[in-house]
Formats: structure tokens, sequence, C-alpha cells
């Protein structure tokens, strides 16, 4: 019979550290499948900690990206200038003061240096839109003027946009969004058909491309017509906005700032008087969004740390148990020359499988949630592996710190008293 060691028994000796830790793990791993229900109760609170951080997490990155993709597809860099800003609050007084542009002043922006175009739009207020037999629900209606589509980026995938010469005359003519065509007309080619605007007859001179949803506004169910081509109002009375783009991405800041000198200009604003309009860039969307998935992010994190700390509560006093029912095997181990340290870090490592083992589980029923709701529901979800890892040490650290009071009473216990203990 041979005297040489087995791979184990090298190992062992080469890297004791190595191989304690390893034999910790199998004694973890021997207590959950020898103690199913008990070592279930004890993780299900870093299960569901952990499985909200995957879950969560993976939820709000696919909203940002679906965030990002809807801001791009506005077109790049562009600049929109409002009677007010997203998520600004003024007091009555103040709001009674915003305006909408006039054209004149849409006009001295588009000649400023750093303004590579300007688009004027007017929301127009139509309930009906219907050719034959075929209508289209909730859609929206803007005049605007025929620099839209640069400003945009967009195209017509068929027929032609609006003209400068069909602002002027105020042509009944329209660009169909992609969903209205299809809807209104499913199986004919929509050029040069007429369409009723409540009544008004205007005639399809083009479709746009498809470019989604922002937020919850569908652009594709939209309607584009020449800029005051409905019905003349009173400027007084009339709600016009604009959207610019510069001449590049660098000259953002320097067309804001033209912009903004422009209005004041225009609207004899004193040096001291605040803006009685908003000039903001895409840039605004992004930031307003980060501070709501922040909120979301918090909320993950207060939901998580509660789950955590029953699992964790529950993992201490699992372990003050085993501490208890293995006082023998411990005097035992302390009698063939376990040193204090050693039996810290096999308590200390067989709570942190517990841990880990909640963790990876937590982690597995997180991405199938994200998987689902990512296939089956309107939010997308995209799984992080930052947050996967991140998830994973938290779980590990949770075994860690409420295993440290467990481990610390069996390294400190008396080997003759253990060996006593019945």
């Amino acid at each position: 019979m041979s005297d040489k060691p087995s791979v184990g028994q090298r190992i062992a000796r080469r890297y004791p550290q190595l191989f304690a830790m390893s034999e910790a793990v199998g004694l973890g791993l021997q207590g959950i499948r020898a103690y199913k229900m008990r070592a279930g109760l004890t993780i299900l609170g870093v299960v569901m900690g952990i499985m909200t951080v995957t879950g969560m997490s993976s939820i709000v990155a696919g909203l940002n990206a679906s965030m990002a993709s809807q801001i791009q597809s506005m077109g790049s860099s562009v600049i929109f200038i409002r009677p007010f800003a997203p998520g600004e609050n003024v007091p009555d007084e103040e709001a009674r003061k915003r305006k909408s542009l006039t054209m004149p002043e849409i006009e001295a922006i588009a000649e400023r240096p750093a303004v590579k175009a300007i688009t004027a739009m007017e929301f127009v207020p139509v309930e009906a839109v219907k050719y034959g037999n075929q209508h289209a629900r909730d859609t929206r209606v803007f005049g605007v003027s025929d620099t839209y589509d640069t400003v945009h980026d967009i195209y017509v995938t068929k027929g032609r946009f609006i003209s400068v010469q069909d602002v002027n005359r105020g042509s009944k003519v329209v660009v169909l969004g992609a969903d209205v065509a299809d809807t209104l007309f499913p199986f004919i080619d929509p050029l040069g058909k007429e369409i009723a605007l409540d009544g008004r007859r205007f005639e399809v001179i083009g479709v746009s491309q498809r470019v989604g949803k922002f937020l919850f506004f569908n652009r594709d169910n939209i309607l584009l017509v020449p800029f005051g081509s409905v019905e003349k109002k009173d400027p007084r009375f009339n709600w016009v906005v604009a959207d610019m783009q510069p001449t590049s991405p660098l000259t953002i800041d320097a067309a804001i700032d033209q912009a903004r000198e422009t209005l004041r200009r225009k609207r004899k604003l004193k040096f001291l008087e605040k803006d009685n309009f908003a000039i903001f860039s895409q840039d605004t969307f992004t930031d307003l969004y980060r501070q709501i998935t922040g909120g979301i992010y918090m909320v993950m994190i207060a939901i998580s740390s509660i789950g955590l700390l029953v699992g964790g509560v529950g993992v201490m006093n699992i372990m003050l148990v085993s501490v208890t029912e293995r006082t023998r095997e411990i005097g035992v181990r302390k009698a063939l020359g376990a040193r204090r340290r050693d039996i810290l870090w096999q308590f200390l490592t067989e709570a942190m499988t517990l841990t880990a083992a909640g963790g990876l589980i937590g982690i597995v029923i997180g991405g199938l949630a994200a998987w689902l709701i990512n296939a089956f529901s309107p939010f997308p979800a995209v799984i992080q592996p930052t947050w996967v890892m991140v998830a994973f040490a938290v779980s590990v650290g949770v075994g860690l710190t409420f295993g440290l009071w467990p481990a610390a009473k069996a390294a400190k216990l008396d080997p003759i008293e253990a060996l006593r203990y019945e």
C-alpha cells in the first residue's frame, strides 16, 4: 500500500488556510442540505434583499437606456424654448408673466451665428382626424415651420416635407406620422389623398419616418401642418414655442446664450429682471430623469436594507445555535491544535456561505424577474453586471458582519469545558 499523500493532503499541507476555508464552505453547504427548512428561512431575508437590488437595478437601467434613446431620437443637440422648463415651479404671479414666442422673436434668434436652424411650433386643437370611414385616435396636430425636419433630424419616407412656400401661403397640406398613415391608409398610398381635420380638408404630401415615443408621447401619432395654416389667431392668445439646433454640438452653450440675449432684448427686460421664458437642452431631461431614478435607487436601497437586516439577524441566530450544537466538536478541534483564529474563520466562512447562497438565489430570481418584465411588459429591463457583483459582495458582507459574534463566541470557548459539554 502506497504511503504517497493524496492530492487533498498535499493541498492541505501546502495551503492550510485555503483548505480550512474550503472545508468550512463544505460544512456550510452541508448544513444547508441537512436543514433545508431552517436554512431557507434563515436566508430568506437575504434572498429578498438581493432580489430587490438585482430586479430594480435592471428596471432602472432599462428605463435609463430607453430614456437616453428617446432623447436622442428627438434630434442631435436640440435646444427647446418654452415658457417653462421641465420640473420648474413658479409662483402664480410670475407664471402669468410668462409669454409664448412671437414670429419676430423667432426670426431674430434664427439670425444669430451659433444657431443652425429654428422652427416655430404651435399646438393645434383637433378632435376628429379621419379619411373616409377610417379614424385616427388621440392624434396630436402641430403647426410647424419648414425647418422642423432639419432641427429634429427627421426625414419623410414618402413624398416631401413642408416647404417655406407652404408656410408663407398657409397651404392646406399635411405630413402624417407613421402610425397615423398606417391607421388611415392601411392598404393604399396616402400621397395626394385628402384627410379631414375637424371638417377642414388637408392634402397629404408626405409620411415621416418612424421615430418612437418620448416619455408617454407617441411621436408617430402626430400630424404636421404648415405653421398658421389651420386658422389665423390673435398673436396675443397664440401659444407658440420653438425648437432650435446649434451649428454644432460644441456651440450649444453659445446658442443658448445668444437666444437668451435676443429674447431679453426683444422683451426689453432690465438687467436684474428674471427671464420670462425658459431655454434648455436635452441634458435638462436627462438630469431630471436622473433625479427621478436616483429616488428609485434610494427606495431600492431602503427596501433591500430591511431584507438584508432581517436576513443578517437570522444568520446570526442560526450560527449561535450552531455554536451551541457543535460545542464538543469545537473542543475536539482545539484539543487537536486548532487555534482561536482557525475556529473564528471556520464559523465566519460558514456564515458567509449561508448568505452567499441566499445572494445567488436572489440574483437568479431578480434576473428572471427582470427578463420577464422586459419580455412581457412595456417597461424595459437590462441586467447590470456591476449591480450583480455588488449584490453578491453585499450578501457575503452580511454573513461576515452578522457572523462575527457567533464566530467570536466559538473561538473563545475553553477546550476542556467544551469537551465536557453534553
